[in-house]
């Protein structure tokens, strides 16, 4: 993992909310502008913006040159929002980049007070469109995330996890455990509560690229999220008909051997 900034340009102004109470959950980065700005880990750049000149004083509402990072923390996917950079960064969308390597420079384009780096971060890879995910559905009075992930189930808090050197060792742990290890077909059913085996089948779905898929919780509930998901791996990745018996959202034994891989062991019962 890198940091987003050169060494002593760490200071965090703005964190989980703004100083009238307005949500944030992102830090903001006082640094003059022009300051370089750099990729977290190694991944792809999703999309980005450029183009827009730093305003002197806040446009709210104003465009702004943006960095949007797919990369992969704790053995799932997530993404890295870097926004109020300078006219002229460095990458374009689809661009594979390395941990450390230069997207732009810091600026104030766009909704800004001043130069600064705002950096949100996410679980899952993200579009344009959904870029500010992480705002969305937390309550006005939620309280900063306890474990590193909002009530939401998108938003990583603080974005610091997904760079620093001391990540969050539950979620590599978790990542671990679930990476591998015993899956019940029988437990694939809609209706099925506080499983491993969900809790398995949700981690591997997570890290499947799906049209319209979504990021899971990873509760063992076999909940309606979840069998959507699985429904949409049944007919997008193993080719059966919308509607057929191999695509009502139950993992069969033969979709759970492709779908699960050589790293699971896979039984027909518990």
């Amino acid at each position: 993992m890198a940091q987003p900034l050169p060494a002593g340009k760490l200071t965090v102004g703005t964190r989980w909310r703004y100083s009238k109470g307005g949500l944030h959950a992102a830090f903001d980065y006082p640094v003059v502008t022009g300051t370089p700005v750099f990729a977290v880990a190694d991944g792809v750049v999703l999309d980005c913006n450029d183009g827009v000149t730093n305003k002197p004083k806040q446009v709210t509402g104003a465009p702004s040159n943006w960095v949007l990072l797919g990369i992969t923390h704790a053995g799932r996917k997530a993404s890295v929002l870097y926004q109020h950079l300078s006219p002229g960064i460095d990458v374009q969308k689809g661009q594979k980049v390395k941990a450390g390597q230069k997207l732009g420079d810091s600026g104030s384009s766009g909704n800004a007070t001043g130069p600064h780096l705002h950096l949100a971060a996410m679980w899952g890879h993200r579009d344009r469109a959904g870029r500010y995910d992480y705002l969305k559905g937390i309550g006005s009075k939620e309280g900063v995330p306890g474990d590193g992930t909002a009530s939401n189930e998108i938003c990583i808090f603080p974005p610091s996890l997904v760079f620093s050197a001391g990540a969050p060792q539950r979620l590599m742990a978790a990542a671990t455990v679930l990476a591998s290890g015993l899956v019940f077909v029988d437990k694939l059913r809609f209706g099925t509560s506080n499983s491993d085996s969900v809790k398995r089948l949700q981690f591997v779905l997570n890290g499947i690229k799906l049209k319209d898929g979504r990021n899971l919780k990873l509760s063992g509930n076999y909940d309606i999220d979840t069998k959507n998901e699985a429904t949409k791996w049944q007919i997008q990745k193993d080719g059966c008909a919308p509607g057929s018996i191999g695509a009502d959202g139950n993992i069969g034994l033969k979709q759970a051997h492709k779908l699960f891989g050589k790293t699971y062991t896979v039984k027909a019962k518990s």
